[in-house]
């Protein structure tokens, strides 16, 4: 079985003055109050676990509420790419940064995936109720076609055919784990809207409470 590599070529050039390298990387703090907003807009509460629950074990970010009741839990994740951004740090004035790379995005996703599942697993692991990882995606240049083709190992082309590009993952690294969510949720930051969703459909009751809640048609759901 084939398996695509996709590469990325970014050149640019470097004119800033030299200066310490800047820390980087995901931040889910900042993007936890877009979900709550989202969630609010869906007529559910978001409350964080404790300092004093999170000090005893792993947790995920939000309990979710429903006129008071237990809902779900949610995970929220933030993809971002900063590689050009810290070359670009690092670089002298007027000094050459990039080129190509493998792409890292399945392989990012993947793991995102992975520790959001040991997190949930944590606080819901008989999966009472539904599971939600809700990514907040900051790279330009990843989309929620990435996600899909993380999950399902394929590349949807536009004239409805699936191609295996990514089985190695879909069915190595995260094969059982996926199947612990309940929803993912794709927000993309720069469009400021969510751009879809994947459903594992395990446990039918937690997807027929998902669709009523954010009024999801189960008959749109592509299988």
């Amino acid at each position: 079985m084939a398996v695509f590599v996709g590469i990325r070529n970014n050149i640019f050039m470097s004119n800033k003055p030299a200066k310490p390298a800047q820390q980087r990387g995901p931040d889910e703090s900042r993007d936890l109050p877009i979900v709550k907003g989202f969630f609010a807009a869906h007529g559910l509460g978001a409350a964080h676990f404790t300092k004093a629950e999170t000090r005893v074990g792993r947790t995920p970010d939000f309990r979710l509420l429903r006129d008071g009741k237990l809902f779900a839990y949610c995970e929220v994740k933030s993809p971002r790419d900063d590689w050009l951004d810290k070359e670009l740090d690092q670089a002298e004035p007027m000094q050459i940064v990039g080129g190509g790379r493998p792409d890292p995005t399945f392989n990012r996703l993947s793991g995102l995936i992975w520790k959001a599942v040991s997190q949930l697993d944590a606080v819901n692991p008989v999966r009472d109720v539904p599971n939600i990882l809700f990514f907040v995606n900051h790279d330009d240049a990843s989309s929620y076609n990435d996600l899909l083709e993380t999950l399902t190992g394929e590349f949807f082309a536009e004239g409805g055919t699936r191609y295996p590009t990514m089985k190695h993952i879909s069915e190595g690294r995260i094969k059982d784990a996926k199947y612990r969510i309940d929803a993912y949720v794709w927000y993309d930051v720069q469009e400021a809207k969510v751009e879809g969703w994947f459903f594992g459909e395990e446990t039918p009751a937690h997807l027929t409470a998902i669709c009523d809640v954010f009024k999801l048609d189960r008959s749109q759901i592509r299988r």
